[in-house]
């Protein structure tokens, strides 16, 4: 499955240095989702984007997550559903203008007798041209074929292998205009999102 993605990301400027007085000692990284993965828009509006955002440092980056979840739907599964997370990046400059982050995550969340459990390693490759452009590589591979349920549930859309590029271009500190590509492999059970579930 082939995806191709267009996302702009606007947030309050704030305190916040202008671009030209950035200091070239900064990771030169994009926000990830709690997993450690780049965000994927191709099931837009589901994956919340910009809700979350994990912004790293330079060292060891930990993400910790739960969640308590529950539908009202008459076709959704019955009682709360639970979700937990744990993920670790470790960022670091290359260059004054290249940075690697690379680490691992695993997720499991459970709900109405379903479960889907997914762990993996990714990482993500940014390198800085000037003070407006930026350009990343990035790849998920997960190490387990996760069982998926029907119904789609939050986050599912990032399950499996993903590999891609992006060019962002910075208009300010708190506007810019990001275009990915990407190349993805879910599990072979993985529903399409556009399918309608009938009970």
């Amino acid at each position: 499955m082939l995806a191709i993605g267009l996302a702009a990301h606007a947030q309050e400027a704030g305190t916040k240095p202008a671009l030209p007085v950035l200091p070239d000692t900064v990771l030169h990284l994009p926000a990830l989702n709690a997993y450690g993965q780049m965000p994927y828009v191709g099931y837009w509006p589901a994956t919340f984007g910009g809700w979350y955002d994990w912004r790293l440092h330079q060292g060891l980056n930990l993400s910790l997550g739960a969640s308590v979840f529950g539908s009202f739907d008459k076709h959704a599964p019955s009682g709360a559903g639970f979700s937990e997370n744990v993920s670790g990046m470790y960022a670091w400059s290359l260059t004054p203008k290249l940075s690697l982050a690379a680490g691992g995550y695993f997720v499991n969340t459970d709900w109405g007798g379903w479960n889907v459990r997914d762990a993996g390693l990714s990482a993500v490759i940014g390198y800085r041209f000037d003070r407006h452009w930026e350009a990343y590589i990035y790849g998920q591979k997960s190490l387990v074929q996760p069982k998926v349920p029907l119904m789609m549930l939050y986050d599912m859309q990032e399950l499996g292998d993903r590999i891609g590029a992006a060019v962002r271009y910075n208009f300010s500190p708190s506007f810019s205009v990001q275009l990915s590509v990407e190349e993805r492999r879910g599990p072979s059970s993985f529903p399409h999102y556009s399918r309608e579930i009938r009970p």
